[in-house]
């Protein structure tokens, strides 16, 4: 049996892809603060000096994202989180003053200038912390959305799914629909990857809450999901699912 949808992208990416997302990104962050940093309307310097310290600001936000906040501050572990952070700001605000003195003040400044300036360095740290808070608050925003959704129907009875040789204990709520192909049954999310169950669609719908509905012999759907409708589809988050032609949509009345 075949499908007759197509599996949205992620929405919190452009065109689904986070690579995409992260280059497009960091690109306008280029190009705009090569833009203000510009003095006298010396883009050639300005662009220079920025490319030359793109890898230190990626880096320490990077590292405060995807290390420092899932297993520091999302922990408990608060102290360390804010030493750690400490000292990567000012690991980075070390290398970025290297990187303008050498890469920047040597070539472009007539003043006679110290590497090891100390306000050269302050200034260097402050300029990372703002890209690392920046891009922290995303993240933490993120974390936030992830944790709402999960709670929001904290109070519901977890059903149990069993595949790839694990049960899973879900929350119905995060079920956006059901497909049955034969003996199995694929648990399809809003946010993981879908789940396939050795079971028939009939048995699975005796578990299920009173707001998912059968709309096809292939097909239960959360009503609560349910972006748009006509008598021959629903569209959920993107996602075509045929309506049987015999199935009255009861969700229309309630």
């Amino acid at each position: 049996m075949t499908s007759n949808y197509q599996e949205p992208p992620n929405r919190r990416y452009m065109m689904g892809s986070r690579i995409l997302t992260h280059i497009l990104f960091w690109l306008l962050y280029y190009i705009t603060f090569s833009i203000i940093w510009a003095n006298d309307g010396n883009y050639y310097a300005s662009f220079g000096l920025e490319f030359v310290l793109m890898p230190v600001r990626i880096s320490a936000a990077y590292l405060t994202m995807y290390f420092l906040i899932p297993h520091f501050l999302l922990r408990n572990r608060q102290w360390k989180f804010m030493g750690l952070l400490l000292v990567t700001l000012i690991l980075a605000g070390i290398f970025q003053r290297v990187f303008i003195y050498f890469f920047h003040e040597l070539f472009f400044t007539d003043q006679q200038v110290e590497l090891w300036d100390i306000y050269g360095i302050v200034r260097a740290i402050i300029l990372v912390n703002s890209t690392v808070l920046l891009l922290s608050a995303v993240k933490m925003y993120h974390y936030w959305q992830e944790e709402y959704l999960a709670n929001v129907h904290s109070g519901e009875e977890l059903i149990e799914v069993r595949a790839e040789k694990r049960t899973y204990r879900i929350r119905p709520n995060d079920i956006l629909y059901i497909e049955g192909l034969g003996n199995y049954v694929t648990y399809y999310f809003s946010n993981r990857k879908p789940l396939i169950s050795y079971s028939s669609l009939k048995e699975v719908e005796h578990s299920l809450p009173s707001y998912f509905e059968r709309i096809h012999k292939s097909f239960i759907v959360n009503t609560t999901c349910i972006d748009s409708y006509t008598s021959e589809n629903v569209e959920v988050q993107g996602r075509i699912l045929p309506v049987g032609k015999s199935v009255e949509l009861k969700f229309q009345q309630r």
